[in-house]
């Protein structure tokens, strides 16, 4: 719990310091082809679940029950809120891609907007990475190419 916390806090920091400094800082486009992506639903479930399914198949790719996944749910949560902030309510996927060179991102195809998974370190990205089908065989990398 301390490890998630202190990563919370480390995030909150960062968008403080973009925020008031004015400068974004932006990771560097992956190299190499899209070898995976899959389009993920995200939905409340009962009791503070979280339904996590595969948008062309509906199948559930995971149930992130309450208290658990909160990096998911912290960074799908900052997604949806730029959406309502542009008056944006459909129910529309996230695309979640692997590339070449092991990067993975989070993206919001309504609004454009990008997630660096890599810049959250291994182990929050091995979280997402858990929803892609890894028959790919890909290394996912973090940081190094």
């Amino acid at each position: 719990m301390a490890l998630i916390a202190l990563g919370l806090l480390f995030v909150v920091a960062a968008v403080l310091l973009a925020r008031t400094t004015d400068n974004i800082i932006v990771a560097d486009p992956p190299i190499g082809a899209l070898v995976q992506d899959r389009t993920l639903l995200f939905s409340d479930g009962a009791d503070g679940e979280v339904v996590i399914s595969d948008a062309a198949s509906s199948v559930i790719v995971r149930t992130l029950t309450a208290g658990e996944g909160s990096f998911i749910r912290g960074v799908v949560r900052s997604l949806v809120r730029t959406r309502h902030q542009q008056g944006l309510f459909a129910q529309t996927g996230f695309h979640l891609n692997l590339y070449e060179d092991g990067r993975l991102q989070l993206i919001d195809p309504l609004t454009g907007q990008v997630i660096d998974l890599v810049a959250f370190g291994p182990t929050n990205m091995a979280e997402f990475a858990g929803l892609l089908d890894q028959e790919s065989g890909l290394p996912l990398v973090a940081g190094s190419r």
